[in-house]
């Protein structure tokens, strides 16, 4: 009964840790989309593409648990967004 018990504890244990190296690879990988995608919209696409792609950029960091990279990502989205807002209004409005 402790041999089945012992034994069972490992196997959880191990599946922990695969769990763990799972999620990590998914981390990078949204990352890597999201980094990805930023440089696309970046190179052509529309100031309010590169707000939204820096948005999903910062969320990708921040579900990673990397809150540096986080941080910066969410400056650059609030950069990029301004700009989009800039772009979108009439140039007397902006400053109002």
């Amino acid at each position: 009964m402790r041999a089945a018990m012992f034994a069972s504890t490992v196997l959880l244990a191990g599946c922990g840790s695969l769990a763990s190296g799972q999620a990590e690879r998914a981390h990078a990988s949204r990352i890597q989309e999201a980094l990805s995608a930023y440089e696309t919209a970046r190179r052509g696409g529309s100031a309010l593409d590169m707000c939204v792609k820096a948005k999903l950029a910062a969320i990708a960091y921040g579900d990673a648990g990397q809150s540096a990279n986080h941080q910066a990502w969410k400056a650059r989205e609030q950069e990029d967004c301004r700009a989009a807002y800039a772009a979108m209004v009439p140039a007397g409005l902006a400053a109002e």
